[in-house]
């Protein structure tokens, strides 16, 4: 029997491995797989209502924790930047290489290019710590372990060319299970209810299946080719 595959999954905030990828995640799971989610920013603008203010992170990321068992993770990290401090920066550039070596991933997800600054921030994270992470470098962070493929993935934006469709019709349920663990995302989020499951069936619509998640594989490294005809 092979030996079940380490996912890691790079999420800019504490939802957004569950608005992207839940089916994919649940999926993952439910093959034997460990995945790992490693997130950054703690849902500290995640406030509705001024008076939630000073109890809102330690709500959302209770939630985070519950939404993600739904889904069969049990490791789940959140680093505490505040929201707007998910950038491109040492410290989290560091971890995000850190959490490579200690997952040691054979394939990782992370943000694309699209949507606001901490989503754009995290996909050329993603990318440039896949890339560095195998280096015999920065030996306090780990064995260097360089992972075979980086998927992007979208949470409030449309990929205009995704490479791969992803059937998550048997999965798709717990998705939306896991969101409903998020009542403080649902304040300020409110219409993506709507928008993730028209986004499933409009990506279902592609590949003739009910509902679907996209993804766009990362060739910032890439692929070596040794036998062009069965290959190429």
């Amino acid at each position: 029997m092979s030996k079940p595959k380490n996912i890691l999954v790079l999420g800019g905030h504490l939802d957004d491995s569950v608005l992207a990828i839940g089916g994919i995640i649940k999926k993952y799971t439910r093959a034997g797989c460990h995945v790992a989610v490693v997130c950054f920013g703690n849902g500290d603008e995640g406030f509705a209502h001024i008076e939630n203010k000073d109890t809102c992170t330690k709500k959302f990321y209770a939630e985070a924790i519950a939404a993600h068992r739904i889904l069969g993770v049990d490791d789940f990290v959140c680093h505490n930047w505040s929201d707007f401090e998910v950038n491109e920066n040492k410290a989290i550039y560091r971890q995000c290489m850190a959490a490579i070596r200690r997952v040691q991933p054979e394939v990782i997800f992370g943000h694309y290019w699209l949507e606001y600054f901490q989503h754009r921030a995290m996909a050329r994270m993603a990318c440039d710590t896949w890339f560095q992470a195998g280096w015999e470098c920065s030996a306090d962070l780990g064995k260097p372990h360089a992972a075979r493929a980086l998927y992007h993935f979208e949470v409030l934006q449309s990929m205009p060319e995704p490479t791969h469709i992803v059937d998550v019709s048997d999965t798709f349920q717990a998705k939306l299970d896991a969101w409903a663990a998020f009542q403080t995302g649902q304040e300020h989020l409110g219409a993506e209810l709507e928008r993730l499951e028209a986004r499933a069936r409009f990506h279902g619509s592609k590949i003739g299946v009910k509902y679907a998640e996209a993804l766009t594989r990362s060739f910032f490294q890439p692929q070596p080719v040794t036998d062009l005809v069965a290959e190429l």
